[in-house]
């Protein structure tokens, strides 16, 4: 498992997700982004998708770490 840092967010994930990282640092804007994480924070789990289709799960685990699955 990789663990990484994301605008101020610990951000953990297998070799499956890799993609799903990306999307959420390179991909969507810092106003897009953040508001998927306060999203994953209060419901516990959100669903998103890369611009490619490929399907993720944005894991709470504490107000300031994260785990993304790929579904």
């Amino acid at each position: 498992m990789k663990e990484k840092f994301l605008r101020g967010y610990s951000i953990s994930y297998e070799d499956d997700a890799s993609k799903g990282f990306e999307h959420l640092a390179y991909v969507l804007s810092f106003k897009e982004a953040n508001s998927l994480f306060d999203s994953a924070y209060l419901s516990k789990k959100i669903y998103f998708e890369d611009r490619v289709g490929r399907n993720y799960t944005l894991i709470s685990k504490s107000r300031a770490s994260f785990k993304i699955e790929k579904r």
